[in-house]
């Protein structure tokens, strides 16, 4: 006797067991001396928290890494709607033109969902 249940299609939705929310991944490279300035236009743009760590790099304005003279790059990084990671990218593309600092978005799924509203 066969006990082998029988093959069943289902929708790619279906296989999703987590409940996740749709979500943006803010990240930027930004000098560490900018850091606290940054941090409050994101807050006053609505990001309500963020992580940040001390990166080393190499990119279009060369070698950057920390020492005695220099304190380096910061990884910012926030989960925020799609409309605050569009203000977001506009506040960096209109208030910081000219300065050493990279954004960009992912779209992204996180857990737990009531924790972002």
């Amino acid at each position: 006797m066969d006990r082998r249940r029988p093959f069943t299609h289902r929708k790619p939705e279906e296989y999703n067991v987590v409940d996740t929310v749709k979500i943006k991944l803010v990240t930027m490279v930004v000098s560490s001396e900018m850091l606290d300035r940054l941090t409050v236009a994101l807050k006053a743009l609505g990001a309500a928290g963020y992580t940040s760590v001390g990166v080393n790099g190499h990119g279009l304005h060369g070698a950057r890494t920390r020492n005695a003279f220099d304190s380096g790059n910061v990884r910012l990084e926030m989960l925020v709607s799609p409309a605050v990671a569009d203000k977001i990218l506009e506040h960096v593309a209109t208030q910081y033109a000219g300065f050493d600092i990279v954004a960009f978005t992912h779209d992204v799924e996180a857990v737990p969902r009531a924790h972002f509203g």
